[in-house]
């Protein structure tokens, strides 16, 4: 395992390389990108690379650090997380008072902060002292979804590294070298949304049981029956906010894909880039009742909604937007 086993973002491997092998480590990082699992995972990757018993600018996987780091149980790394919604002001006293310590058993002392941007005043404030007195052991690499939410007086301390989404023909190359059969690689690739962490980690037949109910749903809000119950039980899931963002994002996800194919039906129906291939006569029969401008009026809503996901907005907000757009009747009057 190494650096180039990574799956995609190269020109980050490479800058996080160059670090490691001019020893110029920053004291403070930003991994900021779509998926918290990619930037996770090259974080802890990292971790590894600094701290490699075998290595100079990779990691081996195999050493004992490496072992360690895999097993959370390497002593010179934290990873934290908000305690509830955001962070606690004594979880950031705790890594003032550690900032001061060496590392026990590794070359740096490494602090993982995830969803960085969950930091309020308060914590945001007491972090900044850590960043001003930077000791020469220690590195902070904070993950964050969110870029603008995290104080520009933070962000101008920190090396940015901005993470691109895997391009689909990536995922599914890697997919199909994994074992995956063509057509569900193809499949899987586009419903994956560039986070091959997650899919990888789907269990195949739930996946397909959620496309069934996905597709009810679509049918719903396209001929409006049953949008109160798909409304309550979106109000329903939303008394939990990360469970429900977690749900919310696979529905709007599921639904653009649906949304997509049908619009290259009504334009080609023999077109064989089709993703639910085996829905194509459902897609048809759906795509009779709607014309291409509300289509290309909802595929840009789903979009904007899986946008607004990532910049936390309230759940009743997206729930409202999401269910108000197909009761749309005419595209010029939004």
């Amino acid at each position: 395992m190494s650096f180039k086993d990574l799956i995609g973002n190269d020109r980050i491997k490479h800058i996080l390389a160059s670090y490691i092998r001019h020893e110029i480590i920053p004291y403070s990082m930003i991994f900021t990108g779509p998926h918290p699992a990619d930037l996770l995972d090259f974080a802890l990757a990292f971790v590894k690379a600094v701290n490699c018993l075998t290595h100079k600018d990779d990691f081996c996987g195999e050493c004992q650090n490496c072992r360690e780091i895999d097993r959370s149980m390497f002593m010179d790394l934290k990873v934290l997380e908000p305690d509830g919604q955001f962070y606690k002001k004594e979880q950031i006293s705790f890594l003032i008072e550690d900032n001061r310590r060496r590392p026990i058993k590794g070359e740096k002392k490494v602090n993982l902060l995830t969803e960085a941007h969950r930091m309020n005043e308060n914590s945001a404030n007491a972090f900044l002292k850590v960043l001003e007195e930077p000791a020469p052991d220690n590195i902070f690499i904070l993950l964050t979804t969110n870029l603008s939410g995290l104080l520009p007086t933070i962000r101008s301390r920190c090396q940015i590294l901005k993470f691109s989404p895997l391009p689909r023909a990536e995922i599914e190359k890697y997919l199909l070298a994994q074992g995956q059969e063509p057509a569900r690689a193809l499949l899987l690739s586009h419903l994956c949304q560039s986070n091959i962490g997650g899919i990888l980690s789907e269990d195949f037949d739930e996946l397909m049981e959620r496309r069934v109910k996905v597709l009810a749903d679509l049918t719903s809000l396209l001929s409006g029956k049953g949008v109160e119950d798909i409304l309550l039980d979106l109000s329903a899931r939303s008394r939990s906010r990360e469970q429900f963002i977690d749900y919310f994002r696979r529905l709007v996800n599921l639904i653009s894909l649906l949304l997509r194919d049908i619009m290259i039906l009504k334009i080609d129906r023999d077109n064989p880039n089709i993703i639910n291939i085996d829905y194509k006569n459902t897609l048809m029969t759906l795509g009779e009742s709607i014309g291409i401008e509300k289509l290309l009026f909802l595929i840009r809503k789903m979009e904007y909604l899986l946008r607004d996901i990532q910049r936390n907005l309230n759940t009743k907000v997206l729930i409202i937007e999401f269910i108000k757009s197909y009761q749309v009747k005419e595209v010029s009057d939004v």
